[in-house]
């Protein structure tokens, strides 16, 4: 058994202390084989929230997979934003990709935000962007039983969610796709926990999480999830843990979902 603790949208500079003291004695109760986190690590992308993020990483006993979000480009500087928008997330030196001992499991993590696009809202995702496609085509190579790609941004915006999702470069991703086809999508952005196949991606499955410590719950409470990956089966199990009273706490509820993927 491969157990993940799945965060996103931490959101540093608008962070509750006490949620994230909360989630690291969670974490120590589970005692998961990675934590991922799927983007939004700071609020703006300032250099003071990265070194709090840092502080509160290290703390973390589990190697961390990441990938950013729109968040984590200095919200304010443009011309950063234009020239190296994701150097003060990249200095953190977070792993992009990780394996269990056993070879069952396989994680690639990308990034699918932008500094800036050809469109509006520069906050929304590109799907087509070139570390993308070579994560994907990563798992496509890997033997591992349980193949897993985590982006920030959700290929859709999922039904019922106050956040929208809305990812260029899906033409390209599902050519790719087509030949190497993970069997979960884990994303953040939309600081609600839902479980979903997704139209758009022919059907494959995508989970997000709430938001693990940002004041901007959406309506959805802070939150994150843990999944399950049974070694010996195809076999995924996901519930969600909730801040309640003080505490992290697996709760019962629609998000909480087994995915059977034997196909």
């Amino acid at each position: 058994m491969t157990i993940l603790v799945h965060i996103s949208d931490v959101h540093f500079g608008d962070a509750d202390s006490a949620k994230l003291e909360a989630a690291i004695s969670a974490f120590e109760k589970i005692k998961p084989d990675c934590v991922l986190m799927t983007g939004d690590l700071t609020q703006e992308g300032k250099r003071e929230e990265f070194s709090q993020a840092e502080a509160w990483l290290k703390v973390v006993k589990a190697p961390i997979v990441g990938c950013p979000g729109n968040h984590d480009t200095p919200m304010f500087n443009l011309a950063q934003r234009l020239a190296n928008p994701f150097d003060r997330y990249n200095r953190l030196g977070l792993r992009t990709t990780w394996q269990s001992n056993d070879g069952s499991f396989h994680i690639e993590a990308a990034n699918s935000a932008r500094g800036l696009q050809w469109r509006l809202d520069w906050s929304q995702g590109d799907y087509g962007q070139p570390g993308v496609i070579k994560a994907l085509d990563r798992l496509g190579r890997s033997h591992a039983r349980h193949k897993v790609l985590a982006l920030h941004h959700p290929p859709q915006t999922p039904t019922g969610a106050s956040v929208t999702s809305k990812p260029s470069g899906l033409i390209r991703f599902v050519r790719h796709l087509n030949l190497n086809q993970p069997d979960l999508l884990l994303c953040g952005h939309v600081h609600a926990a839902f479980d979903f196949p997704a139209p758009v991606l022919a059907g494959v499955r995508v989970m997000t999480v709430p938001s693990l410590a940002s004041s901007r719950e959406r309506g959805f409470g802070s939150g994150f999830g843990v999944v399950n990956f049974a070694a010996d089966s195809r076999t995924i199990a996901r519930t969600i843990w909730r801040y309640q009273e003080g505490s992290f706490k697996e709760v019962t509820e629609p998000s909480k979902s087994t995915a059977d993927i034997s196909g």
